[in-house]
């Protein structure tokens, strides 16, 4: 079994938690030196985890000697647990949000928080710029930062939409969603429906979500999915086996769309990691929907995570109210229907008496 190398990285926004959910944030990046390991490619701050260091003190100390930042634990939080593997080396990369960055910075050591100024550089010499999070991509990072970045794009929340054989319902449900919640995702689930339903449902929904900020995820059979009208695919295990998708080699859509797989154990996991860019990991509780189903709870979650090289979202029973401890057990966010998306007899109740 391969050694790690236990790194800690930083990844810095110059506001606090609020603005960085708004997308009012900018985020550090550093370009490694040509004789470093993965040289002259753009990273994300840190360093080696000395012995007997926690996390947060070696990162405190590793920005503090790389860019003369000072943090306080206060202001981090835990992002991603990344275990990766190159060809000379394996790394764990142990990657914290760092917030107010602009609050802890030794002014008289450098001037970091010039955004106009092209030309930064840290206490090492390394050049540094601020970037907005959609420029991330115009930048080439190591292939292990690869999940960083979407872990950086991806929101807190999925909401799946409940289904039902009427369009109209679950277009009022997704509205309703949309207008109750920000940084949210829809996932469009309705197995009732047939493929030309689902598709012109789609097709409504697609714009109704980008003019909310928000990105539609289908969730139907391969054969059904139109790239023109999605931001990405969730794949079921059972539209995948469906579809014959050589899922060990196989990407069944662009690259720059977002592919999701479910996710019930390390098997599954193993092989979702090949070709998707995030897990639903489920079901942590025990659901009405599937009671035949073993509840993996939050020890059972964190297995899956620990062992995750790209982010996994918790589905299956949980509450908004457990948003915060879905982070501390390695988890992007939450996934749900009934946490996000009204019932369809209220729903129809509502459209009786308007």
């Amino acid at each position: 079994m391969k050694k790690f190398v236990h790194v800690a990285v930083g990844v810095i926004f110059d506001s606090a938690p609020e603005n960085v959910s708004a997308g009012k944030s900018k985020i550090l990046i550093a370009k490694r030196a040509d004789h470093q390991h993965q040289g002259g490619l753009w990273e994300f701050p840190g360093g080696k985890v000395e012995l007997g260091e926690s996390i947060q003190v070696a990162l405190q100390r590793e920005l503090e000697e790389e860019l003369g930042l000072q943090s306080s634990a206060d202001d981090m939080q835990p992002l991603i647990s990344i275990p990766f593997h190159y060809p000379d080396k394996s790394v764990l990369l142990d990657v914290w949000a760092v917030y107010n960055a602009t609050e802890f910075l030794k002014t008289d050591d450098i001037e970091l928080f010039d955004f106009k100024d092209s030309k930064l550089v840290g206490k090492e010499g390394q050049p540094l710029v601020w970037v907005e999070h959609s420029e991330l991509a115009n930048y080439e990072f190591p292939a292990a930062n690869k999940a960083i970045i979407d872990a950086l794009l991806l929101p807190p929340k999925i909401a799946i939409s409940q289904d039902s054989n009427n369009p109209d319902i679950i277009l009022s449900q997704v509205a309703n969603t949309l207008k109750n919640h920000s940084n949210i995702w829809i996932q469009l689930r309705a197995p009732s429906l047939g493929q030309l339903q689902y598709t012109q449902l789609a097709m409504k929904l697609y714009g109704i979500c980008h003019e909310a900020g928000s990105k539609l995820i289908w969730n139907c059979p391969l054969e059904w999915y139109q790239v023109a009208f999605a931001d990405g695919l969730h794949l079921s295990n059972k539209n995948s086996l469906n579809s014959g998708l050589d899922t060990a080699n196989e990407r069944p859509i662009p690259a720059n769309q977002w592919l999701s797989m479910a996710c019930h154990n390390l098997t599954e996991l193993e092989v979702a990691q090949n070709i998707a860019d995030y897990v639903l990991v489920s079901p942590v509780h025990e659901t009405t929907t599937h009671p035949q189903a073993n509840a993996l709870t939050w020890s059972g979650f964190k297995v899956i995570t620990d062992q995750a090289r790209i982010p996994c979202y918790a589905l299956g029973g949980v509450t908004m109210s457990e948003s915060q401890t879905c982070i501390q057990f390695g988890g992007q966010g939450i996934a749900g229907i009934r946490c996000f998306m009204a019932d369809e007899k209220n729903i129809t109740r509502k459209n009786n008496e308007s």
